[in-house]
C-alpha cells in the first residue's frame, strides 16, 4: 500500500494521537501538529503533505486564519485541506467550502466518514493531475475555457494561456 502524507492539526492531544494511529492503518504517513503555529513550522521543515486535516478551533490561531495563510503561500496553496469542527450544521459545512476548504467533516468524527472524505479528496486530486497532463486543444482563435483549481475555479481563455 502506497503511503500518502497527511498533516493533522488538532489541539486535543489524545485525539491527535488516535487520528495519527488510525490513519496509519489506512496507509497514511501522519505528521502531527497540536496548533496552527506548529503546523506552519512543520510545513516549512518537512516534506509537504498530500492533504491536511485541520481542526477549526485551534488555540491562538484558528483554522480559518491558517487556511488564509496557506492559500496565500505559493508552496502551500494547492494542498487540499479538510476542515473538522464540532460546531456542525449544514450552514457551517457550506461556509467552510465557500471559504476555500476542500472538504468538511463533523466532530465527533466518524472514522468511516473521515476515510470517505479523504478518499474523495485523493480522487479529486488525481483527476486534476490527469486533466493537467492532457494537452489543451486551443484551435485557431476560438475561445475555449479551461477550468483551473479545486473549489475555487477560475476560467481562463486560450489568450491567457498563450501569454504566459
Amino acid at each position: 500500500m502506497t503511503s500518502r502524507k497527511i498533516l493533522i492539526v488538532e489541539s486535543y492531544g489524545d485525539l491527535l494521537d488516535l487520528l495519527g494511529e488510525a490513519l496509519a492503518l489506512l496507509g497514511w504517513d501522519a505528521t502531527l501538529a497540536a496548533s496552527s503555529w506548529e503546523a506552519l513550522n512543520k510545513l516549512e521543515r518537512e516534506t509537504l503533505p498530500s492533504v491536511i486535516l485541520l481542526n477549526l478551533r485551534t488555540p491562538v490561531m484558528n483554522g480559518i486564519k491558517l487556511l488564509g495563510l496557506m492559500k496565500a503561500h505559493p508552496d502551500y496553496r494547492n494542498i487540499p485541506i479538510l476542515a473538522a469542527s464540532g460546531q456542525c450544521s449544514g450552514l457551517s459545512r457550506e461556509c467552510c467550502l465557500a471559504l476555500g476548504f476542500d472538504e468538511f467533516v463533523a466532530k465527533p468524527l466518524v472514522f468511516a466518514e473521515l476515510e470517505m472524505s479523504l478518499n474523495k479528496i485523493v480522487a479529486l486530486e488525481k483527476r486534476k493531475i490527469i486533466r493537467a497532463s492532457e494537452p489543451l486543444n486551443l484551435g485557431s482563435n476560438v475561445w475555449q475555457p479551461a477550468v483551473i483549481g479545486g473549489n475555487r475555479r477560475r476560467v481562463v481563455s486560450h489568450r491567457d494561456i498563450q501569454n504566459r
